[in-house]
């Protein structure tokens, strides 16, 4: 599902906190109707303590209360009374009212001469804070409902408003005054705090903590329909902190965090206003270190000394910007504010920070994947044992498996002058083969780019890398990048032998093979003419690519002799011999050939030669093609466990990588062979479900093999409609003339089991088409499906014992076990059934079940029935089920065969 973010208005009067807002507003309800009461709001920064007293305010005045409101701020801490002064202050009188208001009064009182110390004048302090008690009791008494007094990061107040909340607190004014303090409790210093928490022990302050807010509410205040996966993940990096949600839902997928951090930008420059140099550059050092960061390490980072770091980060953990973590280091109280703060820090400062952070990290002995993010940001040219500590944390990350870290220091690592460490080149191709498994191309095209104009590559056998780079893109289904990448050498390399040249020749047909493309049949000829003399793997393969190609042109004389002979060659070819690079390609394509030519044991032989040395190798882009040839010559050996299981794997790795036409395949055949299995119950749900029509892929194959799970499942119309959407034109591009016949048979099984006259009476020009399919190719499977084929057209004229006769010799030609034949074979036993007993069981049914029999024969539903018979769909499905019963039938589909063969 896509969602949209929707900015909060920071002027709204929103909240998601309605069950704390309901709290604070029936305490507001009290207090109207006994004597005046204290709240305190206590949250982390960000928490939504302004929002909700806005809300607060809001309903306050809607029900009748005059609402005041101040805030306290670290710049106005030594001005006494700052937030009762703001909030009476800006308490104006009505239109009409011409006597002095009492909250001038108030006003001129607390702007006053300070009283003095409790020791020197404790009875004029007594005096004063009786006169300001009076006064604000005059202040409740000129409002019409009750006075709401709010007070906002009251942590900031200063002793002169601690000691009027005190004062509030122990000796309520009157009926109709409330007090709310919201402050952040870390903040808070201890004499407000110790205020509070006697207020709480006398009953007096009612506490409302803010606790981080649930999914739910994070969806409610991005105003997000519903919840989602990217919704879990903010919240959860938010750590349901509304600001920092809010922050970085702003920020657009894929950008860094410091672009979420720079909305905070505003916050942060009011909390960090006021410290002194020696903090500010503490804090910076902390940003540089990490997430985590201790005292030794600031000072150092930060050179200064360390007692004054300590003093430094004590200081920041009081203001909260740094609080202590769970393993005992200081952490920051979210990494969105290390981030921002770091953006924040000057350049140049930061490079020598990050470089006094490697000296550091380095004599602790600290890992290369720690170093690695410091070595990269010290803006110097690294040295030989900063490359070395790269290459190390490219190859740490990339067994943690953090690929993306694993590329990008690799990258860094390549882009520098100098020379390579060593084990560089194995290094890079481990990386590219992580990045193809995920499919990741354009990490892999900058990686290859960085390395293949690098020292490194220069001192290796460019060759190779060049022919492993094209395979990896090839096999991602990137055939021009491969066939670019080979021109490219072909056109530079002066030196380059003979066999060399015929590899890269071969390669660059074979890429295309991998990508789902063909080469043309005229260069695979060029290309076998030119490879008679090369090693085996090389001649081997170029004669497996014009094999294919043969195969799939209909030309199988030439296809039946090529492809005999690459399997000698390659069967003879060693997997650990140097000439053997692309041996797994080239069994792909062989087999792939063989299994469309319905060699089937042959292809599997060779598949499962490949299969492990593509493992071994790690070449995970090449899996999705070899385990979907797999999986297709299982099915069509009848092996359908076997089928599903290779299937599976190849579909789960043909979308990892980004293909999805390796992934369409798969599904195909995960839906014929659970068909076959009997798994019709379970293909409407689930991952392995056939898609709508309108969703299947559209290739031939794929096509093909969704029909025939739909005709195992007796369901013609749906066969129907996958090979003919319109049902005038074979939508579809037309399979190859190596699977034409069986594309033929399957639209005449499925015109023989459609509910519909008209698809019927096509069923003689698919079997006809099939005939000369088959005749046109030679093949023992392409003839026994078009056998098949004439068998549904003998079935619909009746004709049972010729039709059984049909469907057995189609058995011969298909083999007994492969989908084909299990169909022919049944089809078969049921014919000879309904031309022994067909005309004897229908003499069984009664006058009313004949009726009902004949209708559901010529394709009728239950309620066309019961409407032509005014009977009820009801009483229909009762006769059907004793017509099923006495015929020896399991469904609508075998009824509609078994009337069609008894005529």
């Amino acid at each position: 599902m896509t969602t949209t973010t929707t900015r909060i208005r920071t002027s709204a009067p929103f909240t998601v906190r309605s069950v704390e807002l309901r709290r604070l507003l029936a305490a507001v309800d009290q207090c109207a109707v006994r004597r005046g009461g204290v709240m305190e709001v206590g949250g982390d920064p960000g928490a939504g303590k302004t929002r909700l007293l806005t809300a607060l305010a809001q309903e306050a005045r809607v029900r009748g209360l005059t609402v005041v409101r101040g805030t306290a701020a670290e710049s106005h801490a030594d001005v006494p009374f700052q937030p009762f002064l703001e909030a009476f202050g800006n308490w104006f009188p009505g239109p009409g009212d011409t006597a002095p208001h009492p909250a001038a009064a108030l006003v001129r009182a607390l702007a006053g001469p300070p009283p003095g110390s409790r020791r020197t004048d404790f009875t004029g302090r007594c005096r004063f804070y009786a006169e300001l008690r009076t006064l604000l009791a005059a202040c409740v008494a000129a409002t019409d409902r009750g006075l709401l007094v709010l007070l906002d990061d009251a942590h900031w107040s200063d002793i002169g408003s601690v000691e009027l909340l005190d004062m509030l607190v122990r000796w309520p004014v009157t009926s109709g005054l409330t007090v709310v303090v919201a402050h952040r409790p870390r903040q808070t210093p201890v004499a407000l705090r110790a205020v509070l928490q006697q207020g709480l022990e006398l009953g007096a302050v009612e506490p409302v903590r803010l606790e981080p807010v649930t999914v739910t509410q994070s969806a409610h205040l991005l105003q997000w329909a519903g919840h989602s996966e990217e919704l879990t993940a903010l919240h959860a990096r938010a750590a349901g902190n509304p600001l920092y949600l809010t922050a970085l839902a702003q920020t657009a997928p894929g950008t860094p965090d410091t672009e979420a951090a720079s909305t905070l930008t505003a916050r942060l420059l009011i909390e960090t206003a006021h410290l002194d140099d020696t903090e500010r550059t503490a804090l910076y050092a902390a940003a540089v270190l990490g997430d985590t960061f201790d005292v030794d390490g600031v000072a150092e980072v930060a050179a200064l000394d360390r007692d004054a770091a300590c003093r430094a980060l004590g200081a920041l953990r009081h203001r909260d910007l740094v609080r202590t973590a769970t393993t005992g280091r200081l952490t920051f109280r979210h990494p969105l504010i290390r981030r921002a703060l770091y953006a924040e820090s000057d350049t140049c400062w930061r490079a020598g920070a990050h470089r006094r952070a490697t000296h550091r990290l380095a004599a602790l002995g600290a890992p290369p994947v720690e170093l690695a993010p410091h070595i990269e940001r010290a803006g110097s040219s690294p040295s030989a044992a900063d490359l070395a500590a790269l290459a190390e944390a490219a190859r740490a990350a990339l067994h943690l498996g953090r690929v993306d870290d694993a590329a990008h220091w690799l990258t860094l690592t390549l882009g520098a002058t100098g020379t390579a460490p060593d084990g560089t080149p194995e290094l890079w191709r481990s990386v590219v083969r992580a990045l193809a498994a995920q499919g990741a191309v354009e990490g892999i095209r900058t990686l290859g780019r960085g390395y293949l104009a690098s020292p490194a590559a220069a001192a290796t056998d460019r060759a190779a890398d060049v022919a492993f780079l094209a395979g990896v893109y090839g096999g991602l289904g990137h055939a021009d990048e491969a066939r670019d990448l080979i021109a490219a050498h072909l056109s530079r390399a002066a030196d380059i032998d003979r066999a060399q040249a015929a590899t890269f020749q071969v390669q660059l047909r074979l890429v295309q093979v991998l990508a789902g493309a063909l080469p043309t049949r005229s260069d695979v000829e060029t290309l076998v003419r030119g490879t008679r003399d090369a090693d085996a793997a090389t001649a081997g393969g170029a004669l497996a690519l014009h094999g294919l190609c043969a195969v799939l042109t209909g030309d199988i004389c030439t296809a039946e002799a090529r492809l005999g002979a690459a399997a000698k060659l390659l069967d003879s070819v060693d997997a650990k011999a140097a000439t053997a690079a692309l041996l797994p390609e080239h069994l792909l394509t062989l087999g792939w050939a063989e299994s469309l030519m319905g060699r089937h044991a042959a292809a599997l032989d060779h598949i499962e030669r490949s299969v492990p040395l593509v493992r071994e190798n790690g070449d995970e882009h090449l899996l999705a093609p070899m385990l979907n040839t797999l999986s297709y010559a299982h099915y069509q050996s009848g092996r359908m466990a076997d089928a599903l299981d290779a299937a599976q794997e190849a579909r789960t790795i043909g979308r990892a990588v980004g293909r999805t036409d390796q992934a369409g395949l798969a599904d195909a055949v995960i839906s014929a062979a659970l068909a076959q299995l009997g798994g019709a119950a379970q293909l409407g749900r689930g991952p392995a479900a056939a898609a709508p029509t309108e969703q299947v892929p559209r290739t031939p194959l794929n096509a093909l093999l969704h029909a025939e799970a739909a005709l195992a499942r007796g369901d013609g119309e749906r066969a129907l409609s996958l090979l003919l959407p319109t049902g005038a034109a074979w939508r579809v591009s037309e399979p190859v003339p190596v699977l034409a016949a069986r594309g033929y048979e399957l639209l005449a099984a499925a015109a023989l089991l459609s509910q519909a006259r008209d698809k019927q009476a096509d069923i003689a020009q698919w079997v006809e088409h099939a005939a000369e399919a088959a005749a046109g190719i030679g093949l023992p499977e392409q003839s026994g499906h078009a056998l098949l084929a004439r068998g549904h057209l003998l079935a619909q004229r009746g004709r049972a014992e010729e039709a059984a006769r049909t469907y057995e010799d189609a058995v011969e030609l298909l083999g007994g076990e492969t989908p084909a034949g299990v169909r022919a074979r049944q089809l078969a036993r049921r014919a000879r059934a309904g031309a022994g007993r067909g005309t004897v069981l229908l003499a069984e049914l009664t006058v009313r079940e004949r009726e009902v029999a004949d209708l559901a024969g010529q394709g009728f539903k239950s309620k066309d029935i019961a409407e032509r018979l005014s009977v009820s769909p009801r009483t229909v499905d009762v006769h059907l089920t004793r017509i099923y019963s006495k015929l020896g039938v399991d469904s609508k589909a075998a009824l509609v065969r078994l009337m069609a063969v008894a005529g």
